[in-house]
């Protein structure tokens, strides 16, 4: 498979991948289409395995095969999860770059298996236009209290009451990065203000103001809705807890679109059952799939979708690869490259 003339590019995909997920020779034709400056500069190639390694039953004997013959001959690697320690100098020793279709990297860390020679990367900014309208709809959702009507429906009930606009509400943005970028434009456009949460300060677009985690009770404490869009990581893991949902304003609105491990499930339930929440919406959880036993499914005033809310079926894969290329592109001129994960905040 290796073209010694050309970078060689392994698209590891499954056959039990989504579609949002697959990678095709369609789809990487079209990308090369967008960037024609690298038909003859790049050897790309599939290997697909029979499952996802991250899915229970995982790889068969010759799915480890097919990896290991893929990955000998790979500058590059796109893909989502595979065997850790098959990326070595041994069985890798053209690896130069690792690519991962997914924004969150928690499922990789620590990094110690990664080479020291190996660049990673994740797939921030490939979610920000479907972020951007599921955030509205969630906003939207919360300002007319759809989760407490969506509550009394399963009860037969008619609750009959009255809400008012949301222009002019305000939102704390936990995590300001793209994700949370694209919160905060689906914000603005709804005419909200919008503080964003994040411990890097810089000023940008659709934020009215940055403030450190510090600040975190304080801002909580003055906003009518809440989204949560921070990295997993070891520090942000149940950070929303009863602390800082007893710090939130009376009857605020919630919603967590990055991973549901950084809230506290109980503390969250409680909190909307007792109302100091007006509703939540929640499309990330602690285990996913979602168990069927799980108290979230009765709790009050809460919307649930199954981590379907950020992809996008026809263009999350096409806009992955246009962060690939583009990002191929700065590594070929010796410019800094994009969403480069930090090998110590593991993001």
């Amino acid at each position: 498979m290796r073209d010694p003339d050309k970078i060689n590019i392994m698209f590891l995909t499954a056959e039990d991948s989504l579609k949002v997920f697959r990678m095709t020779r369609e789809r990487i034709d079209a990308a090369l289409e967008r960037f024609p400056e690298f038909k003859n500069r790049v050897n790309t190639y599939i290997v697909r395995t029979s499952t996802s390694f991250e899915n229970d039953p995982s790889w068969n004997d010759a799915d480890h095969v097919i990896f290991r013959e893929g990955i000998k001959d790979a500058d590059i690697l796109i893909g989502y999860m595979f065997p850790l320690a098959d990326i070595n100098e041994s069985l890798a020793p053209h690896l130069k770059w690792i690519h991962i279709i997914g924004a969150g990297v928690e499922h990789l860390n620590p990094l110690s298996w990664l080479p020291d020679n190996v660049i990673l990367t994740n797939n921030k900014g490939a979610h920000a236009p479907k972020t951007y309208e599921y955030a509205m709809m969630a906003m939207l959702m919360l300002a007319n209290h759809m989760p407490r009507l969506a509550t009394a429906q399963r009860k037969s009930l008619w609750d009959g009451h009255f809400v008012t606009v949301i222009k002019g509400s305000s939102i704390a943005v936990l995590g300001a990065g793209k994700q949370g970028s694209a919160v905060a434009r689906a914000a603005k456009t709804l005419g909200l203000s919008v503080t964003g949460i994040d411990i890097d300060l810089t000023p940008r677009e659709n934020f009215d103001r940055i403030c450190p985690p510090s600040a975190l009770h304080e801002v909580l404490s003055a906003s009518d809705y809440v989204a949560v869009t921070l990295p997993m990581t070891k520090d942000t893991e149940k950070s929303i807890g009863e602390k800082e949902f007893a710090a939130m304003k009376e009857g605020a609105g919630f919603f967590n679109i990055s991973r549901g491990k950084i809230t506290d499930t109980a503390s969250l339930i409680k909190n909307l059952e007792n109302g100091h929440l007006s509703g939540a919406v929640l499309d990330v959880f602690e285990t996913e799939p979602l168990p069927a036993d799980s108290p979230l499914w009765k709790t009050p005033n809460l919307m649930i979708s199954p981590h379907m809310g950020c992809d996008d079926e026809e263009n999350y894969i096409p806009r992955t690869f246009d962060i690939v290329f583009s990002n191929l592109t700065k590594m070929l001129a010796g410019q800094p490259m994009e969403n480069v994960v930090d090998r110590q905040k593991g993001y």
